[in-house]
């Protein structure tokens, strides 16, 4: 991708969901993209303009005519001219793509109307470019027709819509209005642009397992666990953008997919065992995320439904420890864990974890906390490797998690002799 097609604007707006942007900016300079960031005023109540600036490595623009910086004339302007801040909007509009993260209600309805009363509105106007807009708002003002009238509007004048997720909301209630997660976000943006720039994960193999497994009871009950997937497609997108090539094992995940990542579904523990067995040999990295039943029914379930009436004892036997029974023969995986522990001494069982099951790392989350873990956006983990000195992060996204296990999965191929071919 030549550096013309990796310029992009993106636009912030008054949203507490612009803290998301931040997040957001980061995955798009990771990929390789160029990015100039435009603030409108409200945004700058939930975010200041020196956290975009100290991502994206360029001043963050937000007035129309504001003087200092204005981005670099396009190619072909008159030599010697010089930028003008009255002309911000235009040189801005030459971009690629003008990406509106989050875009608010009132922001919306002002693209629809055709109003252009700042910065970020007068360069949607001139754009030629694809546009894109990822709402984010209250479910309620979500669902008005008022808003709805106007994404439908935008649409069809070719504005690109990612719509929101549903889920808790920052004033409290809960439904449609969540931005859409930076990751899936990205995805987007590459489907437009083409495909990231290298990595420092670039041409890397990632094997990634996802997800909870479920074991049948019946036709119609099974046993199964908390996990969503959440953590492990995190990871999976992570390593997607930076330049890995990327294969995800996902048992019983409802999330979005990213068409760059190679997916394949399974259900029982079994299923999972017989898949990652035929696929690890051609993989650098696996991360073991899924949560895998400990326990599943004596024999292969009952077929049918098994009535009230009719009492039954289920004797409940152990499923195989899958890491534990990976292929050693496999010298070329670097193979990261994922302990979920409670109560005391939870760390140390995880650390113990790590060396009885010969992982290369191993990531810890207290699950006795409600806040983060299973089904969560959030998660707070520590990061532990064989020779290296524990990692703690707070509490923060699982994309941002992400990245920091990645981080120490980059440090460690490094210090290794040259890691997989």
């Amino acid at each position: 991708m030549s550096n013309e097609r990796r310029q992009i604007v993106l636009g912030v707006t008054g949203s507490i969901a612009a803290c998301k942007s931040v997040e957001l900016l980061r995955l798009l300079v990771q990929a390789g993209f160029d990015v100039r960031v435009i603030q409108t005023a409200a945004s700058r109540n939930f975010v200041g303009m020196d956290a975009f600036q100290a991502v994206s490595g360029r001043p963050v623009l937000s007035e129309m005519f504001e003087g200092g910086d204005t981005i670099t004339p396009a190619a072909g302007a008159q030599a010697g001219s010089g930028p003008s801040p009255d002309f911000t909007h235009i040189e801005l509009a030459r971009s690629r793509l003008l990406l509106i993260a989050p875009a608010t209600a009132n922001t919306i309805g002002k693209m629809a109307a055709g109003i252009a009363d700042n910065l970020l509105l007068s360069t949607y106007l001139a754009c030629a470019c694809p546009v894109v807009v990822c709402p984010a708002m209250n479910c309620r003002m979500w669902e008005h027709p008022a808003v709805q009238d106007n994404l439908r509007l935008l649409e069809r004048r070719g504005v690109i819509v990612v719509p929101p997720e549903t889920g808790m909301l920052a004033c409290g209630e809960e439904g449609a209005g969540r931005l859409a997660e930076p990751p899936r976000i990205l995805a987007r943006v590459i489907q437009l642009l083409g495909e990231p720039v290298h990595g420092d994960l670039e041409g890397l193999r990632v094997l990634v397992t996802a997800g909870g497994t479920r074991e049948p009871i019946d036709s119609v009950r099974f046993i199964t666990n908390r996990s969503s997937g959440k953590m492990g497609f995190a990871i999976a997108e992570r390593s997607f953008s930076r330049g890995a090539n990327v294969t995800v094992i996902a048992a019983n995940c409802s999330l979005p997919r990213n068409p760059g990542i190679r997916y394949l579904d399974v259900v029982t523990s079994s299923e999972l065992a017989r898949v990652l067995n035929a696929e690890m040999g051609g993989f650098d990295v696996l991360f073991m995320t899924a949560a895998v039943s400990d326990y599943k029914v004596s024999g292969t379930g009952t077929m049918g439904k098994i009535e009230r009436v009719d009492k039954k004892d289920l004797q409940l036997v152990p499923t195989s420890d899958i890491v534990s029974s990976l292929d050693r023969n496999n010298k070329c995986s670097l193979k990261v864990g994922f302990a979920a522990e409670y109560g005391e001494d939870n760390l140390e069982r995880a650390r113990e974890k790590m060396f009885s099951k010969d992982l290369d790392m191993i990531v810890f989350n207290d699950i006795s906390r409600s806040d983060t873990g299973f089904d969560s956006d959030d998660n707070e983990i520590t990061i532990m490797a064989k020779d290296r000195g524990d990692v703690f992060v707070d509490k923060t996204s699982k994309a941002e998690c992400a990245e920091r296990i990645l981080d120490q999965v980059a440090e460690l191929l490094a210090d290794s002799s040259g890691g997989c071919p």
